[in-house]
């Protein structure tokens, strides 16, 4: 009888904390799902071609670009890229991808106009750049993190690039919250980040981050 009301407790318990823990923590952060509004619309308007994941890991776009053939690159071979390299010196020839995306890795790159170098040098004529980075943002190591970009400091980067068009998403509210749910809390508080992260309060100042599509010129002498 004992033993019944033990597991029945313990049942509680688990209904209780650990259920709730296993679904909040699989709700993105707000940075994420901000993103995700603007930056998915645009990878579904491209146009089919060969396209290069950068830092990619697990690929998560994928589903969402339209290509005849999906390569990843990540210095991480335990997650099985099609090309384990660094971003600083990518072992690829020259001229080969019509689109390359980069999703939340410049940050984490302690060069990173050289690392637009090569993307630059990869990408065939006309090629497109996808990239996103986070300004707004608290130290997130991965493994390391070096750098937050404004928008000016994008521009600079793909200055070799022509057609660039830089996005911000996200807003001073939307920092203040993300600021807020870390840890621990973010067991409870991230629940509301899909409303959060909806927010319509437009003001570029103070940005989770930005989104940049950017073509290659017809220069290829990039100098660093």
């Amino acid at each position: 009888m004992k033993s019944n009301k033990n597991l029945s407790n313990s049942r509680k318990l688990i209904r209780k904390y650990i259920v709730p823990f296993l679904f909040t923590a699989k709700i993105p952060s707000v940075t994420r799902i901000s993103l995700n509004l603007r930056l998915i619309p645009i990878f579904k308007k491209l146009k089919p071609g060969i396209v290069l994941d950068v830092g990619s890991k697990k690929s998560p776009y994928k589903k969402y670009i339209p290509n005849t053939k999906y390569m990843n690159l990540d210095i991480n071979k335990d997650d099985n890229p099609d090309i384990c390299c660094d971003i600083h010196n990518i072992k690829w020839k020259d001229d080969y991808f019509d689109t390359v995306i980069a999703t939340e890795v410049l940050e984490h790159i302690h060069n990173p106009q050289k690392a637009i170098k090569e993307i630059h040098r990869i990408l065939k004529k006309d090629g497109i750049c996808i990239l996103t980075t986070r300004f707004m943002c608290y130290f997130h190591p991965d493994p390391k993190d070096y750098f937050r970009f404004s928008h000016q400091g994008l521009r600079y980067l793909f200055k070799d690039f022509e057609d660039v068009k830089i996005y911000h998403h996200g807003n001073a509210i939307q920092v203040i919250w993300q600021l807020l749910n870390r840890g621990k809390i973010g067991i409870i508080l991230n629940i509301f980040n899909p409303l959060f992260a909806r927010i319509n309060y437009k003001n570029s100042k103070a940005p989770l981050g930005f989104i940049v599509l950017a073509k290659k010129s017809k220069n290829l002498n990039m100098k660093v």
